[in-house]
């Protein structure tokens, strides 16, 4: 059908192969993960190998140009995070329209998409800094050149190293069959790479080729022995070819070029000569991958032996993208089209034989009517289909927030005293765990000293006599000893052993996680501070205004001793004073008076609430404020009273 369509677009006066081709890959790709779809890449592999007959491949790689920009997240809504996830699941580390390294069978979408591919290297200056920092670090692996060029360049997403094109094409030439069209422009292009001399575009001197630099890893020289075996292999087929025999056309196909029941696709034979020519383009692909002076070295090309073909390898180290169309079967890839399209032909012919004749709904495959009931056969040998199941409802571990208790004072009070209780208790919960600790941690410390005593005690020994002189002696001495020798008390080592079990037990206590009841508790809280915050900047109405201070100051009252000793509830409260501080209180003129009775009311969270006493608010309330401060003064708040002193002093200046 695909095949068909672009013939007929192609005729004189018709829309055109470019439009029927963009048309198809835009609906073979308009489904999520169509990169992993067999029957899609079966189609698009189709669709590839006639854009490259057409030459019409650039209108091709536009669009899926486009798409793998997407998929970075250079542009559109989603935004980097949620426009990889679909690859990340799929398992790629970077987004590619090939899954894995290669395709094998698909080889005209792989040539197409590491072609666009390419091109995003080069459009993005990727490959250009890479071999910047390879030449200039001579020391510098492959993977420590592509840090620095992400660092460089400071791209949104930086292809993993395997992603570098050099190995794509390198492992895309392994896995082609030797047998296909396209394997020599596949090898032209690894050696467009493998094969360059960037030197003189950072104004460095040339000194050969760049290829080997990036085999340096015990992986990367194993791909690069394999490339060697492939070139030997690849070139024992074609040679082993150019010498088979041509088969002449089996009787069996018709003479109008259709195709009969049952007769395979002819197989097209590539001709003997270019057989030949491949051998020789692949013996010389071979010596261009072992010769080391062509990395180590400028050669001079003239000065080289004829089997280089130093002609073709000028072509490649000057640059030149014109692909070697020469070697490519062009016939064998009209010879595949067109027995599908004859095939195809046939197909649609035979409703038109077959009218007046009784047959299967089994064997029509073009009726549609015959479609639909060979569907609802099929459907009637399987069991009728259940019903959906019944929704449970759930529900939800944090309520929503009611909208009238963004207004209503008294309903948010009673909301958020419920979970500013929880959120206390639990601080205070841990300020007893760490009390308990400290205890038992002291106790264990004045025990200790006490385990070992130091014991009188005596030892009777006796010391042999051996004479002397000849003399013998009256028999061993009788001695005793006394010392003192360490005595371990079994009560203080029981004891000890039941303060560190005790101790164990609390800190196993300590480390377990929060109940979800506290985590909702804070959850909940937050979307409420928010809805109201959001409500206020949308309505900013009194009535908002008085649940914001109210809101405030509730949770004021339960910041205490406790909740500022633990850690994670110290800085919740803190972040919830910050906000509707900023918010309601400050630079409010009828909270200036009740802020500062806070203060002092409160005078152990004076760094807590002064950022939100602004008396500029109220200028006629300044004085009475100061006078109030004043007022206060007292040689244990001195630090309370000088900072307060100082706003007030900073406003009247």
């Amino acid at each position: 059908v695909l095949q068909a369509h672009i013939l007929e677009s192609s005729r004189p006066g018709r829309v055109g192969a470019a439009a029927v081709l963009e048309f198809w890959l835009q609906v073979l790709t308009e489904q999520n993960l169509w990169h992993r779809d067999k029957a899609v890449l079966y189609l698009l592999d189709h669709l590839c190998r006639t854009a490259f007959l057409h030459q019409q491949e650039e209108c091709l790689q536009k669009l899926l140009y486009q798409q793998h920009k997407s998929a970075l997240g250079y542009h559109g809504d989603k935004g980097l995070l949620s426009s990889l996830m679909g690859w990340i699941v799929a398992g790629n580390v970077t987004p590619s329209f090939i899954e894995g390294s290669s395709l094998t069978g698909e080889v005209w979408f792989a040539w197409l998409v590491l072609n666009m591919e390419t091109m995003f290297e080069e459009d993005s200056q990727l490959r250009r800094c890479v071999e910047h920092e390879l030449l200039s670090n001579p020391a510098y692996t492959p993977d420590q050149a592509l840090k620095k060029a992400q660092v460089r360049l400071k791209l949104q997403v930086v292809p993993s190293l395997q992603r570098l094109m050099i190995y794509r094409w390198a492992q895309q030439a392994l896995a082609t069959p030797a047998d296909h069209p396209l394997l020599p422009l596949v090898w032209q292009k690894f050696f467009q790479l493998y094969l360059r001399q960037p030197g003189p575009e950072f104004g460095l001197e040339v000194k050969g080729c760049i290829g080997r630099r990036y085999f340096h890893s015990a992986a990367h020289l194993s791909l690069l022995k394999s490339l060697r075996q492939r070139l030997v292999e690849v070139s024992d087929f074609h040679h082993a070819a150019s010498k088979a025999l041509k088969v002449p056309c089996s009787s069996s196909e018709s003479s109008d070029g259709l195709l009969t029941p049952g007769t395979p696709i002819t197989q097209y034979m590539t001709s003997p000569e270019l057989h030949t020519e491949l051998v020789r383009l692949f013996t010389v692909f071979a010596l261009w991958l072992d010769d080391e002076n062509l990395q180590k070295q400028e050669i001079y090309l003239p000065s080289l032996p004829k089997q280089y073909d130093t002609h073709r390898l000028a072509k490649i180290m000057q640059r030149q993208q014109e692909v070697w169309m020469e070697h490519v079967d062009i016939e064998r890839v009209q010879h595949e089209l067109q027995e599908e399209l004859s095939l195809w032909s046939k197909v649609k012919s035979e409703p038109a034989i077959s009218q007046n004749t009784n047959f299967s709904i089994f064997t029509d495959f073009i009726n549609p009517l015959a479609a639909r009931e060979r569907i609802l056969t099929h459907l009637r040998k399987h069991d009728a289909p259940q019903g959906a199941l019944l929704l449970v409802p759930m529900k939800a571990p944090v309520p929503d927030i009611p909208t009238e208790s963004l207004s209503d004072e008294k309903i948010s009070t009673a909301l958020v005293q419920e979970d500013l209780a929880k959120l206390q208790h639990q601080a205070k919960l841990a300020t007893v765990r760490e009390t308990q600790q400290v205890v038992l941690d002291n106790e264990l410390l004045e025990v200790l000293p006490q385990l070992y005593i130091n014991r009188e005690d005596q030892l009777s020994m006796q010391l042999e006599c051996r004479g002397k002189g000849g003399q013998p002696c009256q028999g061993p001495a009788h001695i005793t000893v006394t010392y003192s020798r360490m005595h371990k008390l079994d009560p203080v080592q029981n004891q000890i052993q039941c303060l560190k079990s005790d101790i164990k037990q609390l800190q196993a206590d300590g480390i377990k996680a929060p109940p979800q009841s506290l985590a909702e508790a804070a959850v909940h809280t937050e979307n409420f501070i928010t809805a109201l915050v959001n409500a206020y900047k949308l309505n900013p109405s009194p009535a908002i205004l008085k649940v914001g201070i109210t809101v405030f100051y509730q949770i004021v009252s339960f910041v205490c001793e406790d909740t500022q000793r633990h850690p994670p509830t110290r800085q919740f409260f803190t972040s919830c004073i910050e906000i509707l501080g900023q918010v309601f209180i400050r630079d409010v003129r009828s909270e200036c008076k009740p802020m500062l009775k806070t203060i002092l009311l409160n005078r152990h969270l004076c760094n807590l609430l002064s950022p939100y006493f602004t008396p500029n608010a109220s200028p006629a309330e300044l004085v009475s404020l100061y006078e109030e401060v004043v007022n206060t003064l007292h040689i244990d708040s001195g630090d309370v009273i000088f900072m307060l002193l100082t706003k007030i002093s900073l406003f009247c200046s």
